[in-house]
């Protein structure tokens, strides 16, 4: 063996020298503990930001309902006026009849306008229990906004909205209604009110959440549950859901459509 392999097996047999571990300081300790926080921080970042992602969008589902319902409280208003400028009994008539059929819209959509089984605008306690739509904005629940559930239907209770019942023939039931239309887009105007600053106050944490979530995705994937004919039927295990403002505006689209084809000398009559 030669002068350079015998040094090389006598290095290999030598044990090794003794190296000094470096003093662990509380600064260093506390930069990796908020490494690691950080790092575990955004996958719960992007787990919160899933919940309120679907929470918002239950409430912009109502908020863009109430948008549709001040609609058809303003056709509504524009037809009442009509009516009392209007002394033939035959034009009354005909405009007594669509004001039946916007409040029966206003029911339609009113009905339609759920998001994940929650419906916000229908009266109705939501799951058969709770009053109120808690929706928490941290991890620990000490955060969170409490959203009361309202009324827009067009029945007592609601926005009150009385049928037509002798077809706008004398000037006091039309005086009647437009009180009453004008009480319910007052309503309406305080619940889109309430409802859109919630919403912004939502979008604001999501924001946040998902800055802080960073590589970590913030995608919405839950079943809505809204209008499915079975309310109990489980959603398909191969299907994602991914419920933006895009499912939002399309369901409000098919909700139109419906209302269209229903209207009568529509489709659905033909």
């Amino acid at each position: 063996m030669g002068l350079f392999s015998n040094l090389i097996a006598r290095r290999k047999l030598e044990p090794p020298e003794p190296v000094e571990t470096p003093r662990v300081t509380q600064a260093a300790l506390k930069r990796a503990l908020r490494s690691t926080a950080s790092a575990s921080g955004s996958q719960f970042a992007a787990e919160l930001g899933q919940r309120i992602a679907t929470a918002l969008s239950t409430v912009e589902t109502a908020v863009l309902a109430i948008d549709a319902v001040t609609e058809r409280l303003r056709e509504a208003a524009d037809l009442v006026a009509d009516a009392g400028r209007n002394a033939d009994i035959g034009r009354r008539a005909l405009l007594a009849g669509r004001y039946d059929d916007l409040r029966a819209e206003i029911d339609a959509i009113v009905g339609s306008a759920s998001h994940n089984r929650v419906n916000l605008i229908g009266g109705r306690r939501i799951g058969g229990q709770h009053t109120s739509f808690e929706i928490a904005l941290d991890g620990e629940d000490r955060a969170g906004i409490s959203i009361s559930v309202v009324n827009l239907t067009t029945g007592e209770g609601g926005l009150s909205l009385s049928p037509p019942r002798d077809a706008f023939a004398g000037d006091a039931e039309i005086e009647a209604i437009s009180a009453e239309i004008a009480a319910a887009r007052a309503t309406a105007a305080a619940a889109a009110e309430r409802f859109s600053d919630h919403a912004a106050l939502i979008a604001d944490r999501l924001a946040r959440l998902i800055a802080i979530a960073g590589s970590h995705p913030v995608e919405t994937q839950l079943p809505t549950g809204a209008d499915a004919e079975d309310p109990d039927a489980p959603a398909h295990p191969d299907t994602e859901y991914e419920l933006g403002m895009g499912a939002v505006e399309e369901k409000l689209r098919a909700l139109a459509s419906r209302l269209n084809g229903d209207k009568p000398g529509g489709d659905a009559d033909s």
